[in-house]
């Protein structure tokens, strides 16, 4: 079982055990299955692009091959940034008590890409946040479920049905006032005066 989210309000800290809302638990799921002349259920399976070798699934999540066909594993990738330097990964933020921020604008939530939503389960029956999450209040965190390169964001909100975690990452979408001409960036001008036509 996963660790509980912790997460602190002031001078109290409360706990929340975490179960992911799948899409499948909201609507159901139907899932077809291949069968081979037999009756047998498939298996699914990629062929690499030289024909060489059948790889079935979770093969490639063990790690990957290099230039010189050198086998290297997950564990000793390193993430790099766009100016080469190393990228230190982040550790989970589950089981270490998060400061929360807030409350925050309802607004702040329609800026996040969505990746995860979940079901807190209070450990504790009554408190200052669980009072405040119920009166509509908006509180925002860190959070990671794994460790990985980078942290996400979760808002914590409540509703008649409990309590929740919306998950991921943040964004910025530059608006345009009706009448206002728009001007697109000088790459993507640059990009169709090189276009050649006659290519097409």
């Amino acid at each position: 079982m996963a660790k509980p989210l912790m997460v602190t309000l002031g001078q109290e800290t409360f706990s929340f055990a975490i179960n992911k809302i799948e899409r499948s638990d909201l609507y159901g799921a139907r899932k077809r299955v291949p069968l081979d002349a037999e009756g047998n259920s498939c298996t699914r399976a990629s062929l690499t692009q030289d024909g060489q070798l059948l790889i079935a699934s979770g093969m490639s999540g063990q790690g990957y091959f290099d230039d010189q066909d050198k086998f290297v594993p997950r564990s000793s990738l390193v993430g790099v940034a766009p100016d080469g330097s190393i990228v230190e990964s982040k550790p989970s933020t589950l089981g270490i008590a998060q400061a929360l921020r807030g409350p925050v604008e309802a607004s702040r939530v329609l800026d996040l890409e969505l990746l995860s939503v979940y079901r807190l389960n209070p450990e504790q029956t009554e408190g200052t946040l669980l009072n405040r999450l119920k009166s509509g209040e908006i509180f925002e965190c860190d959070f990671n479920y794994t460790s990985s390169l980078e942290v996400e964001r979760s808002f914590l909100i409540a509703n008649d049905q409990g309590y929740f975690a919306l998950v991921g990452k943040p964004f910025s979408v530059e608006w345009v006032q009706e009448g206002e001409s728009f001007t697109p960036p000088i790459d993507a001008a640059q990009a169709e005066d090189d276009l050649d036509f006659e290519m097409l």
